[in-house]
């Protein structure tokens, strides 16, 4: 990749950071809906399909509990960042 494509990409970065203030409230919400199934759940499920292990037994267990607990935290991330965003975006004027 040429060096010239790196610093437009910050360029382009750095814009939308400064023109939306609120880009953490962003990056949260799209952190719970994009990352956090491929950290908390998406890894228990496919440990479930290739070690198919002992059904009701305690790794069985384990992992679905992680699966579920993992689901909440997306929803709960997504549907935070999700609210931030609105509340933020009310009250927001450009550059001011």
């Amino acid at each position: 990749m040429h060096p010239m494509n790196n610093c437009k990409f910050a360029a382009i970065t750095l814009f939308v950071g400064v023109t939306y203030p609120f880009f953490g409230d962003l990056l949260g919400f799209l952190g719970g809906f994009g990352f956090a199934p491929s950290s908390y759940f998406l890894p228990s499920i496919m440990w479930l399909i290739i070690k198919k292990p002992k059904r009701f037994g305690p790794k069985w267990f384990i992992n679905w509990a992680c699966i579920f607990i993992g689901v909440f935290i997306m929803l709960a991330s997504t549907i935070g960042g999700f609210r931030n965003n609105v509340t933020d975006a009310s009250t927001y004027t450009f550059y001011n």
